[in-house]
């Protein structure tokens, strides 16, 4: 039975407003006096293709942890991760009257279990706080953004981090540049990345690394900023800067590499602003995302990105940079 799908939730996609949909979900964490308390999470409407009662599953030999089993969603094998498990909340264990979202992105379908499922939330990117003004995050951090309704704090959460730590196998972590053959690593093509520098925007550090890592391997100067707000003051700075030395921006960043969900500011709408100013309208933009369906793309081309990678495909991002920076 299906609770919630695409075909029947309006999901925001308009180019460039800053804004999105959540869905409101909950944990309900069990207490050492056997008391509950509402844990509140959220996902973006775009990552969510339904919500669903709990189907049932089939044991997967040799699963990873937290993995319950697999069921068949539209006829495509998914597996059914037990959410609360890998975040470390203790919850009841009756699976009758839990729900699971099935979510599509990064070309893959999964299943996360939860206890219930509240409603979808309209907001504005910049009343999307960043975790980092309420705990100190680092890589291991799986929560990407907080959001304030109603008296509670949303958490949202690092979908492709829970995935990439469940399904190793599956984890941008596994490429690495220096053995990718059609990546030119040869002293002199090093150095002259070496001249070069891209602002890279995301908001989940464990992407940003493996981003700044893959293109700072080839050589390339790294900025690395954590939301499209913070990018935006720092371009900003930049031009200032750039104009008071009486030099061109491509002194100090040659290009920008940016997710599409962020806090303050969404990469669309980094884009869209970029390229209304004067500073940036020529800096090459590429539009690294889990969300980057064909509409999506034909959108961030319309506002002004160079390209756009989806988010698995890490491998194309130096080849990328090379084509638009020299």
């Amino acid at each position: 039975m299906t609770i919630m799908s695409k075909e029947s939730s309006s999901i925001l996609l308009e180019s460039g407003t800053n804004e999105l949909e959540i869905i409101e979900f909950h944990l309900e964490k069990v207490l050492p006096d056997g008391r509950t308390k509402t844990c509140y999470y959220g996902i973006n409407v775009a990552k969510v293709r339904e919500v669903i009662r709990v189907p049932d599953t089939t044991d997967y030999p040799n699963a990873q942890p937290h993995m319950i089993g697999v069921f068949s969603s539209r006829e495509i094998l998914t597996p059914l991760v037990d959410l609360a498990g890998w975040l470390g909340v203790p919850v009841s264990q009756d699976i009758n009257k839990k729900y699971v979202i099935v979510t599509d992105f990064n070309r893959m379908t999964n299943g996360f279990l939860i206890d219930s499922i509240s409603r979808i939330h309209r907001i504005s990117w910049n009343d999307v706080e960043s975790p980092s003004q309420f705990l100190e995050s680092g890589e291991q951090d799986c929560v990407v953004a907080v959001v304030r309704k109603e008296d509670k704090l949303i958490m949202i959460l690092d979908f492709e981090k829970i995935i990439a730590d469940i399904n190793p196998e599956l984890s941008m972590e596994k490429y690495d540049v220096k053995v990718d053959r059609s990546v030119d690593l040869n002293r002199k093509m090093v150095a002259k990345r070496n001249g070069k520098t891209i602002m890279v925007v995301d908001d989940s550090a464990f992407i940003r690394s493996l981003i700044q890592d893959t293109l700072s391997s080839s050589g390339y100067n790294i900025i690395a900023c954590k939301d499209g707000g913070e990018a935006f003051e720092k371009l900003n700075d930049i031009a200032a800067h750039a104009k008071s030395e009486g030099v061109a921006v491509t002194e100090f960043v040659n290009a920008v590499v940016t997710d599409v969900e962020m806090p303050r500011m969404d990469g669309m709408h980094l884009v869209k602003r970029l390229r209304e100013g004067e500073a940036f309208k020529e800096t090459p933009i590429v539009m690294f995302s889990s969300l980057m369906s064909d509409d999506n793309r034909a959108k961030a081309i319309a506002l002004g990105a160079n390209d756009t990678i989806t988010k698995p495909e890490i491998g194309k991002m130096v080849t990328l940079m090379d084509k638009f920076v020299f």
